[in-house]
């Protein structure tokens, strides 16, 4: 069949749909006395059952159970239309859409499930789907869609089949023979359809009319009969099934598309106890067939939940049917049917459970392929083709013949019923086995029942002699009459006694009622200072919290000080011994400086007085300049290492006032002040180091031509490597100020002394200046 290949499927799996409907009390039930048990919350969505009888409460001991929640519960004064608007009315548009839809009915048997499904026919017309009081969901269901596709004004085909499985056998109710006349269908396996039933006439339906008399023929010769818990009891599964198919507007590579869903309506025959129904002979097979059925569907139900492997479907041709509806690509509807009878306690509760756990099943919708005009009429081609093979060959040989194709499937089908019949007689040959025993307990009953029957004839005699002592005993009551009323006489005169008596009672009964109110007074007044005292020492209770709490803040914030003031020590103390470091290297440096100037200036008074003898005069002048210059030098180091010794030793004095000063106001107010100032510079204490290079370029100045000779000569002799020894005054200067902003550094710091270092210092007594 050609199709246009469509992946419309669903974002995610689905659940089975489950909704309870609870009917109301029967006549029949209230003539038995029987009480509604059931009680629904609409809200939760929940149904509880309370168990009255014993025996009930015995295998329930809660007493009451509960189950749910559900998608929606129905309570007994719910109307036909609530329940289908709240089930059914929307999947009418996935059907029309183009998905496969199932609504089934279960519960056991009298609980409602046919009337949900089929309800009362009114040929009548004067009402719509959503208005017809008594209509089930089948009615509804084709008046929906008629309604809806008659509104959009276009091209449809509505077709609808009923059959229904009967003793585990398949049978057209839509075929005109008589019910005797019908033949078994048989079920198979389309790639395309899924599961088909072979034989199943379609017909169309184009009215609301055709329809009732399409229900009215299928209720005729559906099996139904009468059993002491319901009168119309349905014996067999019904499965109608609506298949609705729509032109789609407009063409597709010029051909005409057609889309197609279906609805199925499944009518469950109701499980019931054949021993409550009284069914006996072909009533008690059949309600045989359909438990086992309803067991087989059990069994998928409870695979399916569980995630088994393998799933049953091929138990019962009734899980056959709904395979596609349990776990496949069909959108699934549950409508669990029960009685609030307390007779019916034990079949509730198995409703409800079969139900909660069918919620669990997850389908996975799929729309329905859409199919051209043309992938139809090919369709249908088939299956004549297929049909005329087997007359073919029916016709060519004698006996009766089939097609090879056919064979093979009536073959396997064969096949099916002998393992079916084998597990038959396997469970045949247990029911014999348990009838053998129910046997053997009824003569013990029957013995049990002769004793009783004795014990009952000697109550019957103990019951006579019973009755002749009464009589005794009411002529003896007689008597006690009259002593009674002479009794009752003397009672008379002391009567005047007794009304004196209960006046003064009365008034101490005023007495004490005021005492009462007078106590009860004191005690609403010690009630009110037991409050008043309870309001106080919760108040004191609460202040005493507040000062913990501030107490544990104070000492949190203390031991963060303690740790800061730590660091900050340890940091001025490394600061103070990097600047005495500083300022010996600084010494030594001028020391070097120094020296390193007297040797040249040695060399220099060496080389002069080898040129003494030509130029005397000369070199004198040269000399007393060289001399006062050498003075002025060794002065001016004199002077700057003089003033580093004073500078570093008020450096450490100013930084051991500023210690000390910190810890005075520490002791005084617990607490660091806030110290904003700037840090003085160490260059505004320090003294320059003299400019040795002007005061050589001053001396340049005052050079005549003759003393450049002799000076060019002395350099000659001057060795290149003195010069490379020598300490320049930039380099010196440049130190100096290293050493300015290190001590600035250190002053910007911030101390932040704790009691522990309070206590260090008055141990240890003053820092000292020196590292260690």
């Amino acid at each position: 069949m050609s199709a246009i290949k469509q992946k419309d499927k669903s974002a995610k799996k689905k659940n089975v749909q489950v909704v309870v409907r609870i009917r109301p009390l029967s006549d029949t039930e209230r003539s038995l006395c029987n009480k509604n048990i059931v009680s629904c919350d609409f809200v939760a969505k929940t149904v509880s059952l309370k168990a009255i009888n014993v025996s009930d409460s015995l295998r329930h001991i809660q007493g009451q159970k509960c189950f749910g929640s559900y998608d929606k519960v129905f309570g007994p004064e719910s109307t036909q239309l609530e329940v289908y608007e709240g089930v059914v009315a929307s999947l009418m548009k996935e059907v029309l859409n183009g998905y496969n839809c199932t609504v089934f009915a279960y519960g056991q048997t009298g609980s409602g499930k046919t009337f949900t499904m089929e309800g009362r026919h009114d040929e009548s017309n004067d009402y719509s789907w959503n208005t017809d009081p008594t209509a089930g969901i089948i009615p509804r269901a084709l008046h929906q869609i008629f309604s809806e596709l008659g509104d959009d004004d276009i091209d449809y085909t509505v077709r609808v089949s009923y059959v229904e499985l009967y003793n585990e056998q398949i049978f057209d109710l839509l075929n005109q023979r008589e019910t005797s006349q019908l033949e078994s269908l048989r079920i198979f396996d389309d790639k395309t359809k899924g599961v088909s039933i072979a034989g199943a006439e379609e017909v169309i339906v184009r009215s609301i009319k055709e329809i009732y008399d399409l229900l009215r023929r299928g209720a005729e010769k559906r099996r139904t009969a009468s059993t002491l818990m319901n009168m119309t009891s349905s014996r067999s599964h019904s499965v109608f099934t609506v298949s609705v198919m729509i032109r789609e507007p407009g063409l597709v590579n010029g051909e005409e598309l057609l889309r197609q869903g279906k609805l199925n309506l499944v009518d469950l025959a109701g499980s019931e106890n054949i021993g409550r129904s009284g069914a006996t002979n072909m009533r008690a097979r059949e309600a045989g067939n359909i438990n086992t059925s309803l067991l087989a569907l059990g069994r998928v139900i409870n695979a399916l939940t569980m995630g088994a492997s393998h799933i049953p479907y091929r138990e019962s041709k009734l899980t056959r049917i709904l395979q596609d509806s349990l776990g496949g690509k069909t959108i699934t509807t549950i409508i669990a049917t029960i009685s609030p009878a307390s007779s019916n306690f034990e079949e509730s509760v198995s409703t409800l459970d079969y139900a909660q756990r069918a919620k669990n099943i997850k389908n996975n919708p799929e729309v329905n392929q859409r199919i051209t005009r043309r992938g139809l009429l090919k369709e249908y081609n088939d299956e004549i083709d297929r049909l005329r093979r087997d007359l073919l060959a029916a016709r060519e040989k004698h006996g009766i013949y089939l097609d090879k194709e056919n064979y093979e499937e009536m073959v396997e089908t064969m096949d099916e019923r002998k393992a079916r019949v084998e597990e038959l007689e396997l469970q045949l040959e247990g029911k014999l086995h348990h009838v053998q025993i129910l046997f053997e307990d009824f003569a013990v009953m029957d013995q049990h029942y002769t004793s009783i029957y004795t014990k009952f004839r000697t109550a019957l005699t103990k019951l006579e002699d019973r009755k002749s002592e009464i009589e005794k005993l009411s002529l003896e009551i007689a008597q006690t009459k009259d002593n009674y009323n002479a009794a009752s006489q003397a009672l008379s005169i002391s009567g005047d006694s007794f009304v004196r008596l209960r006046s003064q009672a009365l008034k101490l009964q005023t007495n004490c009622s005021g005492l009462y109110e007078q106590n009860g007074l004191l005690f609403d007044k010690i009630n009110g200072m037991l409050k008043t005292f309870e309001g106080n020492y919760q108040k004191l209770k609460e202040m005493i919290d507040v000062q913990l709490n501030q107490y544990e803040k104070a000492r949190t914030q203390l031991k963060i000080f303690i740790n800061k003031s730590e660091v900050r020590m340890n940091e001025e103390k490394t600061s103070v011994c990097a600047l005495k470091e500083i300022s010996e290297r600084f010494e030594q440096d001028i020391q070097k400086f120094a020296q390193n100037f007297r040797d040249r200036i040695t060399r220099e008074l060496d080389i002069l007085k080898t040129v003494a003898n030509e130029h005397n005069n000369e070199i004198e002048q040269v000399l007393h300049d060289t001399l006062s210059t050498i003075n002025k030098q060794e002065d001016d180091c004199a002077t700057l290492s003089t003033e580093m010794s004073q500078l570093f030793g008020n450096t450490t004095k100013k930084m051991e006032d500023f210690i000390k000063k910190e810890f005075v106001q520490i002791q005084s107010s617990g607490r660091t002040p806030e110290r904003q100032r700037k840090s003085e510079n160490l260059t505004e204490q320090l003294v320059d180091i003299p400019p040795t290079k002007k005061l050589f370029e001053e001396q340049k100045g005052l050079i005549t031509p003759k003393k450049e000779k002799h000076y060019k000569r002395r350099d000659s002799f001057l060795d290149s490597s003195f010069v490379s020894t020598l300490v320049s005054p930039d380099t010196l200067k440049g130190n100096l100020q290293g050493t300015n902003i290190m001590i600035s550094t250190t002053k910007m710091g911030r101390l932040e002394p704790v009691e522990e270092e309070k206590k260090t210092i008055k141990n240890e007594g003053r820092p000292s200046s020196s590292c260690q």
